[in-house]
């Protein structure tokens, strides 16, 4: 986990490199999980000192976030204190789990900075260091803008494609859940789960025991076992056939587990069903 975090961080270093905006990742609850500079502007930093002046910052980000949860799209818009953001979603197999945001720019010229000076000199005692601050945050127009969001789409969509910010909590747990029951007729190993969910064995095996309360392993097996069962019925396989069909590598340890869970072997029970 800790090397795909640092693949990303060093994703939106370059997109810094290239643009001059701060790039961050946030989760679903807006706690920041990687960014690039790992500092905020000093104009961002000065407001977040005066509590309003943050709560207002707060909000803006949560407004956009919810906008994006319904749209699923990037979504280009200014924040209260007029600096021009983005932020587009994330997901990972399917379920949104986090946002990449781009942010803050100056659209258009110099002449742009009375606006924000207005709407933050409230929170600044010296008007001469709030100048200064604001001079420092990169001005671009507004094709520049609309274009480097659009890239940093693609980045997101990559990160996406990848799963690179793994599902958290029910999330996760369920996508395991999902994937066992796409694929119980293949070998799967915990092993090759974490490596597919970009996730390490530990928060593999407990969210999944925490979601479900029983085990990865006793949960494939008992999925495992139910297929076979409908086999047994319906279907005209031997024994060894649905073993191999289900999963199971080794037919004289799927009739040891079919009998201990059933009370009598594979055979015994297709036959009683035919009979």
């Amino acid at each position: 986990m800790e090397n795909i975090m640092n693949e990303l961080e060093n994703l939106l270093k370059d997109l810094y490199k290239i643009s001059g905006l701060n790039m961050s990742i946030f989760d679903l609850n807006q706690n920041l999980l990687s960014s690039y500079p790992h500092k905020k502007s000093k104009f961002c930093n000065e407001l977040e000192k005066n509590n309003n002046a943050f709560q207002h910052c707060i909000d803006c980000d949560y407004k956009a976030m919810e906008h994006v949860k319904k749209t699923g799209e990037l979504y280009i818009y200014k924040c209260h204190f007029g600096l021009n953001e983005a932020i587009m979603p994330l997901y990972s197999y399917g379920s949104l789990t986090g946002y990449l945001m781009m942010g803050q720019a100056v659209i258009g010229t110099y002449r742009n900075y009375s606006e924000i000076i207005e709407k933050s000199k409230e929170y600044f005692q010296d008007k001469e260091i709030l100048k200064k601050y604001i001079t420092e945050i990169t001005i671009l127009n507004e094709e520049q803008v609309y274009a480097f969001a659009n890239i940093c789409d693609v980045c997101a969509k990559y990160i996406s494609l990848t799963n690179r910010i793994q599902a958290k909590h029910d999330h996760l747990a369920q996508e395991v859940k999902h994937y066992i029951i796409a694929n119980y007729n293949k070998q799967i190993t915990i092993e090759e789960l974490c490596s597919y969910f970009f996730c390490s064995r530990g928060t593999l095996l407990n969210h999944f025991k925490s979601k479900y309360n029983t085990t990865i392993h006793q949960y494939l097996l008992d999925y495992r076992l139910k297929k076979a069962t409908e086999l047994l019925i319906n279907d005209e396989l031997n024994v060894k056939e649905i073993a191999y069909f289900c999963g199971f590598e080794d037919p004289n340890y799927f009739s040891k587990v079919f009998k201990k869970r059933y009370g009598r072997s594979p055979l015994e029970f297709k036959n009683n069903i035919n009979q």
